[in-house]
């Protein structure tokens, strides 16, 4: 009896050493991940109208790329009906819609929105973009 316990733990272990090995790269960032610079910011997971995901998170990553480096950024959700929308810039980044609030647990695009706006914040700070100053501060003259 001992000895097929013993066989079957072995056999587990072998199977375990040789069995497929996930990317490490896939595991830590899953289908969705909207990734700026080295932060990982959020994920998509539905689409929006006739925009894949991936399509969404390319569009976004191309207008990213044309704020990261240059001047002070500043973020705005806006809403458009039941979606939010964020800018940079004045410039459309992404759309929160019911389906992405949905497919996080969130009630509505409006409770989600501010949570990917400071995910995007964080990320655009970290990649050394630098934030707008307040509207009520003047600049130095």
């Amino acid at each position: 009896m001992f000895q097929s316990v013993r066989r079957i733990l072995l056999c587990l272990i072998a199977l375990g050493l040789l069995g497929p090995i996930m990317p490490l790269r896939a595991a830590e960032n899953p289908p969705g991940s909207v990734i700026i610079g080295d932060v990982t910011c959020f994920r998509l997971r539905a689409p929006d109208g006739d925009q894949s995901v991936q399509q969404r998170i390319d569009h976004l990553q191309d207008v990213a790329a044309k704020h990261l480096g240059g001047g002070p950024v500043h973020f705005q959700v806006r809403a458009v009906g039941p979606r939010r929308h964020i800018d940079v810039n004045g410039d459309f980044l992404v759309a929160v819609t019911p389906a992405d609030a949905a497919a996080t647990g969130y009630k509505t695009a409006a409770a989600l929105a501010p949570v990917w706006q400071r995910a995007l914040e964080r990320a655009f700070r970290h990649t050394g973009a630098r934030p707008a100053p307040p509207a009520d501060t003047a600049p130095p003259q």
